[in-house]
């Protein structure tokens, strides 16, 4: 393929994932090796949305990952048209947890919610509303700016989500959650700061 092809390509990958994806992902789902070309491709395409004044615009978030998102200034214009995820109690329960403990290892979830809580997670980060990179010897998991936007939050603020958060996740888990928090919260704390975009 050529040059528009793979742009036209990239685009709508970025389109169709409705999260935050690496170009190493791009580069597995595509079958495109060169993660330099990708890259190129990406700042092609942002450049020209921004060219246009879109309301859509495409940003590199969560450090080396790329989004395609609706602009702040219009999302909170639309966001009553957008679908609400499909999720069941369970799953809506390990957002919650997720949102307020944020960033939040991976096994301190599953000892919250049991085995079970895998399958959320995989499916709130096909959705696209939670994200999880490699820490230690399992995953940071936090929430993402399309988990602000259906969730009706300016922005992907852990501070505020978790303000926001803290009545209904004190209500189902407070024992479970006095645990956790005596806990030493450094490594939390440490890394929630740049998980804003």
């Amino acid at each position: 393929m050529g040059l528009l092809e793979d742009k036209a390509l990239v685009e709508a990958a970025l389109f169709v994932s409705g999260r935050p994806l690496s170009v190493k992902e791009l580069s597995r789902a595509l079958g495109i090796k060169s993660l330099d070309y990708l890259e190129k491709l990406i700042e092609l395409i942002a450049a020209e949305y921004a060219e246009r004044k879109s309301a859509i615009e495409v940003v590199k978030v969560l450090g080396d990952k790329y989004v395609m998102q609706v602009k702040q200034e219009y999302s909170q214009r639309v966001i009553h048209l957008m679908p609400r995820p499909d999720l069941r109690t369970g799953e809506l329960k390990t957002l919650a947890l997720i949102a307020y403990l944020q960033p939040i290892e991976q096994s301190k979830i599953i000892k919250l919610r049991g085995s079970q809580a895998y399958e959320h997670i995989k499916k709130l980060i096909e959705m696209g509303l939670i994200y999880a990179e490699p820490y230690e010897r399992t995953k940071l998991l936090g929430t993402t700016q399309k988990f602000a936007e259906l969730y009706g939050f300016p922005e992907n603020d852990p501070t505020v989500i978790k303000e926001a958060f803290k009545k209904v996740v004190h209500a189902e888990y407070s024992d479970l959650i006095k645990k956790l928090e005596g806990e030493p919260e450094e490594s939390r704390e440490s890394s929630g700061t740049q998980k804003t975009s």
